[in-house]
């Protein structure tokens, strides 16, 4: 058996262009790995199974993320694939940390490594494209910014390493509801994406912090309270909350202070200390 590590992302800003003709929006954001995990068993089997720690069932079997990922591998390439696979879920789900698309890449990616890579860099991120709009991210993972669907990664040599928190406040935030809000008003133009690049080049990654912002955070907010109670909590307590991806999750850089440990206990908000990875 083999326990693959399969890591939560956040977003740090999260801009939107437009929508495209395939009904997807266009989006401008910066990805960031953390040091909290999945763990994914897998060990060969007579035929391909897949469980999940998680009781819900279209978290199992043929309704996992993970399941589409090997089946449409073993298309690709011509290879059989018959796996007991098992997840054991610590990222929350709904939750914008990106888990289901992460534990399809580390499947993706151990299946080529295991195979001895039938497939090209190209074509495993081809592969990942259709598997989910985060997937090909979480083929290497780091640092990059996310263009297009999420699909076109630029990454950065440098990394992160600051300390954060991120608070769920239990509820899952349903994505595709969440864009189905996105109005003309809240759209960001290619000027002003440019000038976000600029500042970064002058002033440094760090910069990003200080002018990150999330439009579709802003929706999550007013369609889930949940969300914007923890929002303004950690404003209250003197934090600056960032919202990854389109929610649940609302992180902020540093470590939790006592009262915000307690605030989690007594809410059951799922509090989680981890880093940039």
């Amino acid at each position: 058996m083999i326990t693959l590590e399969s890591p939560a992302k956040v977003n740090i800003g999260l801009w939107i262009e437009g929508k495209r003709e395939d009904g997807y929006h266009n989006i401008f954001s910066f990805f960031h790995t953390v040091d909290f995990y999945d763990r994914i068993k897998i060990s060969p089997s007579a035929f391909l199974k897949v469980k999940c720690s998680l009781p819900e069932e279209d978290l199992q079997e043929e309704k996992n993320i993970v399941y589409k990922a090997v089946v449409l591998f073993e298309e690709a390439t011509g290879i059989e694939q018959n796996w007991d696979i098992f997840i054991e879920k610590n990222i929350p789900v709904g939750a914008g940390l990106g888990g289901g698309s992460s534990n399809a890449a580390s499947v993706l990616k151990f299946l080529n490594q295991y195979h001895n890579h039938p497939l090209s860099e190209k074509e495993i991120l081809d592969l990942a494209v259709k598997i989910g709009a985060d997937v090909p991210f979480f083929l290497k993972g780091g640092f990059a910014l996310a263009e297009g669907i999420g699909e076109k990664l630029t990454f950065f040599d440098e990394s992160l390493s600051e300390d954060i928190f991120i608070v769920y406040p239990n509820v899952k935030s349903n994505t595709g509801k969440v864009y189905s809000k996105v109005n003309e008003n809240i759209l960001t133009n290619k000027e002003q994406l440019n000038i976000i690049l600029n500042l970064i080049k002058e002033y440094g990654v760090k910069k990003l912090f200080e002018i990150a912002e999330n439009k579709l955070g802003d929706i999550a907010k007013q369609m889930y309270p949940e969300i914007e109670e923890v929002y303004n909590f950690l404003t209250y307590s003197g934090y600056k909350p960032y919202i990854s991806g389109s929610g649940s999750s609302v992180y902020c850089i540093g470590t939790p202070s006592e009262e915000v440990e307690i605030a989690c206990k007594v809410r059951s908000w799922k509090l989680i200390k981890t880093r940039f990875k």
